[in-house]
């Protein structure tokens, strides 16, 4: 009786039924995505997130002309609840201190590296300077900022199966290759992967 009573419903209004489906998967989502959110970044008993962001310039060790690279911002994070990073992974995030519309957005950046130390688990991103946030961010160098990080998202890709392996990296697009890097060197010292040979390809713009 209820099945055919479905039935007839859904005969009835297919596009009510769709919608409010929909619908519950939305609302399903996000709360489960705020709940991770909270369950990131609030511990209780210990501080929120804090970004320290340190301004990185470059100058070609051989070559006098070229000019100082590009401005590389390298923010170092310390979160309050520590989680296995992998190579890989890139979080989205927050620093209400840079303004509503533009601090309080997620934007998105590859962890380039991690440590572990007696504050616990400390991320490092490394970004290029330009417009928006990461101008901002620039211009906040060296202070100790409250940040929020949404994350960590990505999927992991496996190359130790692999004896030789070739990365292509433009740019900043350096920064999502180190962990695979560190990854390889480590494996191979540790004897548990097949790579021998790295060969990475890093094109870089001649400033002249």
């Amino acid at each position: 009786m209820l099945i055919a009573i479905g039935i007839h419903i859904f005969a009835k209004q297919p596009s009510t039924f769709f919608l409010q489906v929909g619908t519950v998967v939305w609302l399903s989502i996000t709360i489960l995505h705020w709940l991770l959110f909270i369950y990131r970044n609030l511990v209780i008993g210990r501080p929120c997130a804090t970004a320290v962001t340190v301004r990185r310039t470059y100058t070609h060790p051989s070559d006098s002309s070229f000019d100082e690279l590009p401005i590389i911002l390298q923010v170092d994070i310390t979160v309050p609840r520590k989680w296995q990073v992998e190579a890989g992974q890139y979080i989205l995030l927050s620093i209400p201190k840079l303004g509503v519309f533009t601090g309080l957005r997620g934007h998105p950046f590859m962890i380039s590296w991690w440590d572990w130390s007696q504050k616990g688990l400390t991320i490092s991103l490394l970004i290029k300077s330009r417009t928006g946030f990461t101008k901002k961010l620039d211009s906040h160098t060296n202070k100790k900022l409250l940040a929020f990080i949404d994350g960590p998202y990505g999927i992991q890709h496996k190359f130790g199966d692999y004896g030789t392996v070739i990365m292509f990296a433009t740019g900043i697009g350096i920064a999502g290759h180190i962990p695979y890097i560190k990854d390889l060197i480590s494996g191979y010292n540790s004897c548990e992967v097949k790579t021998r040979r790295i060969l990475l390809v890093w094109e870089i713009d001649k400033e002249s």
